[in-house]
């Protein structure tokens, strides 16, 4: 159990999240010995786009980044509404990330790092929607069709079939 102490968050939409996204890289996590905060817009169950279920532990603007050693933000159809402009989630990211602390996007949701000023001047991989590869470089990053791309203590993946490496990625940093 190499990650034993370590607390991560994970952010989920409290609708249409992508199911694996979430699962795959919540259960690599757990079984290395992470324990998992899930984090929402409110405190409420959120749904899955495949009909999987969870219960948020904390609203994301209730959300401090010195109680995570990560943040980890998923996607699904509903992340453009939510996240892309939520203002305390781009704070926390960049709190995150300006601290040293491993930040990962997958999907819609990297877009929320290129709004938090994470990723000018960098490689960004994001899921193949025109709206958010001009959302990259509107903010400076440079899109390239990549499955997963790691940057010093940021971490980012396509989309979907990616959630098992997304979620191995993680955990090897973490365990670094």
């Amino acid at each position: 159990m190499k990650l034993d102490g370590k607390t991560v968050l994970i952010v989920i939409p409290h609708t249409q999240f992508r199911d694996e996204e979430f699962f795959e890289p919540k259960k690599i996590l757990e079984d290395e010995g992470a324990k998992v905060v899930v984090a929402s817009t409110s405190v409420r169950i959120c749904r899955g786009m495949k009909g999987g279920t969870t219960q948020s532990d904390v609203a994301i603007a209730d959300a401090k980044a010195d109680d995570y050693a990560a943040i980890v933000l998923c996607g699904g159809t509903s992340v453009p509404d939510f996240f892309w402009n939520d203002k305390k989630l781009q704070e926390l990211v960049a709190a995150m990330s300006a601290a040293g602390k491993l930040v990962a996007a997958i999907c819609l949701s990297t877009v929320v790092l290129a709004k938090a000023k994470l990723l000018a001047g960098q490689e960004a991989t994001v899921y193949f929607l025109p709206q958010a590869i001009e959302e990259l470089k509107n903010a400076g990053a440079t899109y390239v069709k990549e499955t997963l791309v790691v940057h010093n203590n940021i971490i980012l993946a396509e989309g979907p079939p990616d959630s098992q490496r997304f979620g191995q990625a993680i955990r090897t940093a973490l365990a670094g």
